[in-house]
């Protein structure tokens, strides 16, 4: 009978590492989140410092001035495109690197979180 309490233990292990991991993705997602959230806030402010400075400047320089800020943006956001695109796969590699080292465990995982789901579905009706 010491099979029941190595298995709890393993599951206990494994439970734990996969809640670490996906804070990590949690976390990731909320940085990139919060960086392109921080790229548009940026680039409305330098659109309505645009919008005040043009009331003085005739409209092709205006124009320019827009399009010229409009391109920074718009690198800017590719730039930060490229960084969340670059964390989402670390986050995704760490799950299937787990994945692969863990098959049973995480079996168990999926099995145990699926009955849980199971049995509110069931209650909910």
């Amino acid at each position: 009978m010491t099979a029941l309490p190595n298995t709890r233990d393993a599951l206990g292990e494994s439970w734990t590492t996969t809640s670490r991991r996906a804070r990590r993705i949690a976390r990731h997602s909320r940085h990139a989140a919060e960086d392109i959230a921080t790229e548009l806030r940026s680039l409305m402010s330098e659109l309505e410092d645009t919008l005040a400075d043009g009331t003085q400047a005739d409209a092709s320089a205006l124009r320019a001035q827009l399009s010229k800020r409009l391109e920074v943006a718009r690198s800017r956001l590719n730039d930060t495109r490229d960084a969340v695109r670059q964390r989402a796969e670390v986050a995704l590699a760490d799950a299937d690197d787990y994945v692969h080292e863990n098959p049973w465990q995480t079996v168990a995982i999926v099995g145990g979180i699926a009955l849980i789901v199971g049995a509110l579905f069931a209650r909910a009706r």
